[in-house]
């Protein structure tokens, strides 16, 4: 099931995006699912995604590369926690090919407050 929220951080809405405990095919729904979110309702928005402890898959990958492209267009300032290793490399790949705005960060309070600056 998608773990797409809506939380409040100091008066601040942020999209929340669950991955932890996903399998693959879970976090392909939950990243479709936000997909579809983004293009529907089109204006700014400030996204936090946790992915600790998720697979980086080729699959999944290649999604998030290919959504990108579908929503460049939406405003985000983004943060992502639970990112390591290799997923900083690809994310950093992420952000310079595609423009994106996802910025790393190994705490949610932290990312949460970034968000919200």
């Amino acid at each position: 099931m998608p773990e797409i929220k809506k939380i409040t951080h100091k008066g601040k809405q942020i999209i929340y995006v669950d991955y932890r405990g996903q399998s693959e095919d879970e976090m392909l729904e939950t990243a479709s699912s936000l997909r579809d979110y983004l293009l529907s309702d089109p204006g700014e928005h400030l996204r936090l995604v946790n992915i600790t402890e998720t697979p980086a898959t080729r699959k999944f990958t290649a999604f998030i590369r290919e959504m990108g492209k579908e929503t460049k267009n939406v405003p985000v300032k983004g943060a992502v926690v639970g990112i390591t290793g290799a997923k900083k490399v690809l994310l950093s790949g992420y952000n310079r090919l595609l423009g994106g705005a996802m910025r790393p960060f190994d705490d949610e309070e932290i990312a949460k407050d970034y968000l919200i600056s």
